[in-house]
Order: structure tokens, then C-alpha cells, then sequence
């Protein structure tokens, strides 16, 4: 099924298809909810959405810094994990705008969370956050410097745009805030009190049992991000725009940099898969909890890098 073309019947109201006139935010909130829940193509998303751990808010440029602070907050209270931030603006909807204009527009409508100009955000440039939080895992607080934000909007499942990529799609112009980091952390937490009914540095007096059920994580969440891939490439004309896992099963491949807000040139690039990021952090958990009792969340969630 096409990514957006689903139609919702909530009540009297009928939402066709992606949105391309202006509904009260109430609505806008209500089929967003719905489409995250239905239709998103990311199985972690996804299981945040069903967990209540996804903020989903309708923003403006007056609103963005104080909707980040009241994420920080609620990360900080254990009460989410990612954030969306949806700006139900009917002038950049499906048929209005190209790819180019809307991520321009969401640029200008994030600069005041920023250290870099709009136009250096819709260039290629990087919204990073950094956030001090209680690390689920090690229990000790802990800076994760990849809270990344990256702008989404309809237009980007348009094949005839020059810089189509379903990946960046959703129903409206939208910026994601989230840190893959702190997200492998929260379900390799809740992996381990499902299995054991503990926490991981309750686990960790068993060594083995510990390292072995760490181990089994990272083979779950790899199991997700290829599924999430895999659902992707199945709704991406792949002759425009390139999806798709690698021969190893360990990188994948994807039309645009990571992290970047948004782009105006496409370009494949390769990515690591949890195989490969998973297994270095549970590394770096393992020293903490068996060595030096120390950890440090910085530079384990690397760039993808330009596929030769």
C-alpha cells in the first residue's frame, strides 16, 4: 500500500489520504496518533506510540523551544522517549509545496532551538541536542549527545520530486526529535525486566547471564531495524531512491545522510545496523558493569558515511 493513501474514518470526520486542506489541530492531532499507531512503517516508532511513549504536539515557531523543554522534562521523568513535533500549516500540505520548500520552512520554524542559520539546517546540516539523563541501563546520569531532530513531510513520497525518499514521509510537516542511543538503552531495559524482572544492574551480579541477555538485545533490535528497512524498500521505488539491507546483513543503505535535518541533494549513503552499533555499546555496558565503572554515551551512534 502506498505509504500515505490510506483513508481514516474517525466519527463524522473523514480524513482521505494525507491531509491537503487545513483541519483544527485537535484533528491534525488525532490523525497523526492514528496513523502512527496504523500505518508507520518503523517498528520502534511504532512501539513507542504504543507504549504512550511517543510526544506527539502541534508546534509553531513561538512554541518550539518550550515544547523541547517539556520533552527534556518528560524524558527526564521516564514518561517518553521521542518527540514529533507537527506543524498543521495547510500551505506546505501534500500538493502545495515541493520536498525543497517544506524542509525550508520547517528550518526556519526549528532555527530558534539552533546554533546554525535555517538555510544551514535545510542544507544538510545537523539539530543535534545534547540531554543529561539517567541512563536506563548503567543507572548513572549520563550526556547523550544524539538527540537529533530531522524534518519530514508529505512531499517526500512523491516520486516526480527531485528529492523523493519515503523515509522522510509522514501526513504533515514534521520534525522528529529522538536519540537512537538513548532508545537501544530503554528497550534493552525493558527487554531485561520482561525476561528477569529487574533492572540490568540488578541482573548484573550473574556475569554471564547479563552478558548473554545483552547479547539477545542487540539481536532483537537488529531484527526491528531490518524489518523497519525492509517495509521501507517495500514502498520505495528503489530506481529513485535507494533502500535496502546489505549482502551481510550488517549496513544499510539509504538516500540520505544520518543525522542531517534535512537535505537538498540526495545521495546514497551506508549506515550501520545494531549487528554493529549494538554490539560496541553492550561493550561499553560490559566494562562498566565488569572493569572500569565508567560509561560514556558519546560517539557510539555513528554518522553513515557516503556509499562508494
Amino acid at each position: 500500500m502506498h505509504l500515505l493513501n490510506k483513508k481514516y474514518f474517525y466519527g463524522d470526520i473523514n480524513f482521505a489520504t494525507a491531509p491537503s486542506s487545513t483541519l483544527s489541530d485537535t484533528q491534525a492531532l488525532m490523525y497523526m496518533r492514528n496513523w502512527l499507531l496504523e500505518d508507520l512503517p518503523c517498528i520502534a516508532g511504532r512501539r513507542e506510540v504504543l507504549k504512550k511513549r511517543y510526544m506527539i504536539e502541534i508546534a509553531s515557531q513561538a512554541t518550539v523551544p518550550d515544547i523541547f523543554k517539556n520533552y527534556c522534562h518528560k524524558l527526564k521523568e521516564g514518561k517518553t522517549i521521542a518527540c514529533l513535533l507537527v506543524f498543521n500549516n495547510a500551505d506546505y500540505m501534500r500538493d502545495s509545496k515541493s520536498v525543497s520548500q517544506v524542509f525550508y520552512y520547517l528550518a526556519e520554524e526549528m532555527q530558534k532551538i539552533s546554533k546554525v542559520s535555517a538555510r544551514a539546517l535545510a542544507n544538510g546540516e545537523c539539530l543535534t541536542k545534547k540531554v543529561t539523563l539517567k541512563c536506563p541501563v548503567t543507572g548513572i546520569m549520563t550526556e547523550y549527545d544524539d538527540f537529533e531532530c530531522i524534518a519530514f513531510c508529505p512531499q517526500s513520497n512523491n516520486p516526480d520530486d527531485p528529492l523523493y525518499d519515503p523515509l522522510m514521509a509522514l501526513p504533515f510537516p514534521a520534525v522528529n526529535i529522538s536519540s537512537d542511543m538513548f532508545a537501544f538503552s530503554n528497550f534493552v531495559a525493558d527487554m531485561v525486566y520482561q525476561r528477569h524482572k529487574t533492572s540490568v544492574v540488578g541482573l548484573s551480579a550473574d556475569k554471564e547471564q547479563t552478558e548473554a541477555t545483552l547479547n539477545h538485545c542487540v539481536m532483537q533490535w537488529h531484527r526491528i531495524a531490518s524489518k523497519t528497512i525492509k517495509n521501507y524498500e517495500a514502498l520505495t521505488d528503489t530506481t529513485l531512491c535507494p533502500v535496502h539491507l546489505n549482502d551481510t546483513n550488517d549496513q544499510w543503505v539509504a538516500g540520505h545522510k544520518d543525522p542531517a535535518f534535512a537535505e537538498q541533494f540526495k545521495e546514497a549513503h551506508t549506515h550501520e545496523l545494531p549487528i554493529l552499533y549494538g554490539t560496541r555499546i553492550v561493550k561499553e555496558w560490559l566494562k562498566f558493569f565488569y572493569h572500569n565503572g565508567k560509561f560514556s554515551a558519546s560517539g557510539l551512534a555513528r554518522d553513515g558515511e557516503p556509499k562508494n
